[in-house]
């Protein structure tokens, strides 16, 4: 080969390799939002030991407050009074809790959901969540563990969403 031949080689290879790399950067770089994180497969949770560990570990509403806020995927459902169990969700659902008491739920990355969010005592350990518009992924009673937050409805016929943290 002449150099007369060498050189466009060169600069179409040093080209091809900027392409790739950059690309390369491009995607790892990319960053993801609350509402596009994929979801966990999960095959099923355990109510009792999350409300154990939530009644061991939360004996303030500022632990379950501040234990609720950052980002959450829902993962699994059960539905005890009608027999219907997800394991595998058939939506994409994100929730989202800041410490200035927003919320947004996701679903599907449309907004289910927006607005504020408090602590409403139950009973004595038990809390559940007044928000400013409802949704039926954050009905009933709170039971949050580490990075497992159950919203336990069954108890009033409805369904217990299981979301871990993201």
């Amino acid at each position: 080969m002449s150099k007369k031949h060498i050189q466009p080689a060169i600069a179409i290879t040093a080209a091809c390799c900027m392409a790739i790399f950059s690309t390369i950067g491009f995607i790892s770089c990319k960053k993801e939002k609350a509402d596009q994180m994929g979801s966990t497969a999960t095959i099923g949770f355990d109510v009792a030991a999350i409300m154990n560990c939530h009644k061991e570990n939360n004996q303030y509403p500022s632990q379950i407050t501040s234990g609720l806020e950052g980002t959450w995927v829902w993962t699994s459902n059960t539905c005890y009074w009608t027999g219907d169990t997800t394991f595998t969700p058939d939506k994409h659902v994100v929730v989202t809790f800041s410490d200035a008491g927003v919320y947004k739920v996701f679903e599907d990355s449309k907004i289910e959901s927006e607005g504020t969010w408090k602590l409403s005592q139950v009973d004595k350990d038990i809390w559940s969540l007044n928000t400013e518009k409802p949704s039926k992924y954050l009905n009933g009673y709170i039971w949050l563990c580490e990075n497992e937050v159950v919203f336990f409805s069954s108890y009033i016929d409805g369904c217990d969403y299981y979301f871990v943290r993201r």
